[in-house]
């Protein structure tokens, strides 16, 4: 019997100031100054298994405030402050070197769900007579 090994495919999420966001599959190549486009990431520890990633310049580059990540936030922190510019959420994150793991497939979509739960409004159902 040949044994085989099945690579787990990892992600992160990025969300910009518009509200837009993407599902990045995360590889072991990826590194949060890339999916910034930074040179100065700044990484906050929101879990033991969840790590967000911010421009530290982004408020001297004038970035746009970034509302939707603020809010998606609230599930983590009780006033989660201002964010500027885009974010990116990864897995953990050994905050002072190395490459930070992705998310699985289940916290992925986890946030995903948080996200989208918190930026799309309230549509009322239909009232039956």
């Amino acid at each position: 019997m040949i044994a085989t090994a099945m690579a787990t495919r990892t992600f992160a999420l990025w969300v910009s100031p518009t509200g837009s966001f993407r599902l990045l599959e995360w590889g072991v190549a990826e590194t949060p100054h890339a999916a910034l486009c930074s040179d100065t990431p700044q990484a906050t520890r929101l879990t033991p298994d969840l790590t967000l990633w911010t421009d530290r310049d982004a408020i001297a580059l004038r970035r746009p405030r970034n509302a939707p990540a603020s809010e998606l936030l609230r599930a983590y922190q009780p006033h989660p402050g201002l964010h500027f510019g885009d974010v990116l959420f990864t897995g953990a994150a050994a905050l002072d070197a190395g490459a930070p793991q992705g998310l699985t497939e289940d916290q992925a979509l986890t946030l995903l769900d948080l996200y989208l739960l918190r930026s799309i409004p309230h549509v009322p159902a239909s009232r039956l007579p």
